[in-house]
């Protein structure tokens, strides 16, 4: 990903755009008990499109920027999408971009992790919550409803950010070679 000034500005709207949409939008839908997690699915895509780096640092800003409006134990989402895009990077930059079904694989094992590593930090942190049998049942439903919309984010994402990201520029701009001549 190249990042010029008007990237850096892009970025810092989708990053505003994701944590007011997240908390406004996302966690009003109720889809028999749960609603999804647009965040993660943002920072996922950035640090799929971007790697490593830029996902640790979306996760991190994007997760920061939600703790702050929603009154939350400060840093718990901030720890858990800079884990999320951390990972998914490293997915990026150690195996190539992936391809539709394991982008959606991707998301259900992602969204699994973070619900883990919050509930953990809310543990250690001695932040008193309900424990029910009904928070599987809530994974399970946050993990289909990630993978049911991780493509159309990733899209989006890839759609807002497509002049900076380098793979695109070289294959739009690499000439078609010419089919060889049978019979000389």
């Amino acid at each position: 990903m190249i990042l010029t000034p008007p990237i850096i500005l892009r970025l810092a709207a989708i990053a505003l755009f994701t944590a007011i949409a997240q908390l406004s939008f996302f966690a009003q839908l109720d889809f028999w008990g749960a609603s999804p997690d647009f965040a993660l699915l943002v920072v996922m895509s950035l640090a799929l499109l971007g790697g490593s780096m830029p996902g640790a640092v979306s996760g991190f800003s994007i997760g920061l920027l939600i703790d702050m409006l929603s009154f939350q134990t400060l840093g718990a989402t901030a720890l858990t999408l800079l884990a999320v895009g951390y990972l998914a990077g490293r997915y990026r930059e150690t195996l190539g971009l992936p391809n539709r079904g394991s982008t959606v694989a991707l998301a259900g094992g992602l969204t699994l992790m973070a619900a883990l590593l919050f509930a953990s930090i809310q543990v250690l942190l001695r932040v008193g919550a309900d424990v029910s049998p009904l928070v599987i049942r809530d994974m399970v439903i946050i993990i289909l409803l990630g993978m049911a919309l991780a493509l159309p984010v990733f899209a989006l994402v890839r759609r807002l950010l497509r002049s900076a990201l380098i793979e695109d520029q070289t294959r739009a701009r690499r000439p078609v070679a010419p089919a060889p001549i049978e019979g000389r």
